[in-house]
């Protein structure tokens, strides 16, 4: 579902940022602000407080998280309705930053396939494809600093009280190595779906231009 929101805040607001290319924006540029805006919506709307469920769920030892009501139910009551929201800060930070690169990637590497292309043809669908995958590799591997801090953040067990003491204290005891921790297992996972997005987007896309 989040996948497809993120599909469909693209189509919105790449065309907006295209037209004020050059006028009010750098050029070049529309890609990553529509990242930009898509993942600030996908931040604030859906991601944080699902990704926080995700996290408890998977770090529970005790059983009061074994179902997702419950879940709901136990964070509501014991810490209120603000900590569906912990963690919104390097969430915020994890898919701006995370979707900028993505469309930035992804114009760039089309650009490629398209530029040793038929001018003449739609680009297929499967370069597509290999555009939006390749495009999710590098978003794995650079957006896995942002992603680390957000998941320790929202563990019920967290001893850190803001992302930037977070940040600081992993730096400091565990190393730089330690932001990159699951990065190519995420690499792995996504990558697939990026493929899958990016497809769908320019099928949407070719959809809306009638």
């Amino acid at each position: 579902m989040v996948k497809l929101e993120g599909v469909k805040c693209l189509a919105f607001f790449k065309p907006i940022f295209e037209r004020l290319e050059g006028k009010v924006v750098p050029k070049q540029s529309s890609a990553a602000l529509a990242g930009v805006c898509t993942g600030l919506v996908q931040a604030i709307g859906l991601v944080t407080p699902l990704e926080l469920l995700k996290v408890r769920q998977q770090t529970d030892l005790s059983g009061k998280y074994a179902t997702q009501f419950g879940t709901i139910r136990h964070i509501f009551k014991e810490e209120g309705i603000l900590a569906f929201y912990k963690g919104l800060l390097p969430t915020i930070v994890r898919q701006s930053w995370g979707l900028a690169i993505k469309f930035s990637c992804y114009t760039h590497i089309k650009g490629l396939f398209e530029d040793s292309s038929d001018p003449t043809q739609k680009l297929s669908p499967w370069k597509h494809m290999a555009s939006g995958g390749l495009a999710n590799v590098i978003v794995g591997i650079l957006n896995s600093p942002p992603d680390v801090v957000k998941t320790r953040m929202q563990d019920q067990s967290s001893v850190y009280r803001t992302s930037w003491e977070c940040s600081k204290l992993m730096l400091k005891q565990e190393g730089i190595s330690s932001f990159f921790r699951g990065a190519w297992l995420r690499v792995l996972r996504i990558a697939p779906g990026g493929a899958i997005q990016f497809a769908a987007y320019e099928y949407l896309v070719s959809l809306l231009e009638g």
